[in-house]
């Protein structure tokens, strides 16, 4: 088990989505529906996931996933994130869920800048872990997640 991440560009709302008998969507491999891991994300964190709706259907331009590790990897690598940045930037994924949940455009865009920002530093702290390569293959995933959920897309844990 860990955390999978799948980022989408340029989602747009299917206006009469098909379900199968089981409430299931029948195009899921071009559509994607948020649903209660949103619902729930929302919940806990609200206006992270801006403007994606829960309950609406979305088809996307183009989708990016990716493995961010075990839940205990993940959360190394996020307890490191923080460490590296010291509560000065990437505090809305750092205090974000580690299993489920939806970041939208809006929160997306100022991940993605936070990322872009602190590339160079990044590189530089990561030579001072045991797993330097590993976790700066993450940080270039999720920089990369971002950059596409920035335009028009979002970035679902799950």
């Amino acid at each position: 088990m860990g955390l999978d991440i799948r980022a989408f560009k340029g989602l747009k709302e299917v206006k009469n989505p098909q379900f199968d008998q089981y409430g299931e969507l029948i195009d899921w491999e071009n559509q994607w529906q948020p649903g209660v891991g949103m619902e729930w994300s929302e919940s806990v964190w609200p206006g992270k996931g801006k403007p994606i709706n829960p309950k609406s259907v979305y088809e996307w331009e183009d989708c990016y996933c990716f493995r961010a590790g075990s839940y205990s990897g993940y959360n190394w690598w996020r307890d490191k994130l923080n460490e590296f940045a010291g509560n000065v930037a990437f505090q809305e994924l750092i205090d974000f869920a580690d299993d489920e949940g939806v970041i939208g455009s809006e929160l997306s865009k100022k991940l993605y800048d936070d990322f872009q920002k602190y590339h160079e530093k990044a590189f530089e702290f990561s030579k001072t872990l045991d797993d330097a390569k590993w976790w700066f293959d993450k940080y270039h995933e999720w920089e990369k997640a971002f950059e596409m959920a920035k335009d028009g897309g979002a970035v679902e844990f799950g």
